[in-house]
């Protein structure tokens, strides 16, 4: 997804979302909605479509992972750097849906 000159930032970022979009499959989330990461993160299964409980303890996992790697990511590049990089995969992420 992110053609970023980080590889393993970009690698990083792009294994998390991957798995992550396989997870909002399984439970019907739409993750580019706003606000739906933070109720993912607080646990509230009421923003699945599907009753999939297994996949969205993992699901949860994923986010967290993620906020880590964004937060690790930040300290080593720059909010800016990272920011783009989310641009990118935030950009691809919205042109799928629009395939589906």
């Amino acid at each position: 997804m992110s053609s970023s000159k980080h590889k393993y930032w970009s690698g990083q970022i792009d294994n998390l979302v991957a798995e992550m979009s396989r997870l909002c499959i399984a439970c019907k989330i739409d993750m580019l909605e706003p606000g739906i990461g933070e109720r993912v993160l607080k646990g509230d299964e009421s923003v699945c479509g599907k009753k999939d409980p297994e996949s969205f303890a993992m699901l949860r996992k994923h986010v967290m992972a993620f906020c880590h790697v964004e937060d690790r990511a930040i300290k080593r590049l720059g909010a800016d750097e990272v920011q783009s990089m989310l641009d990118e995969v935030r950009a691809s992420m919205t042109r799928l849906r629009g395939q589906l």
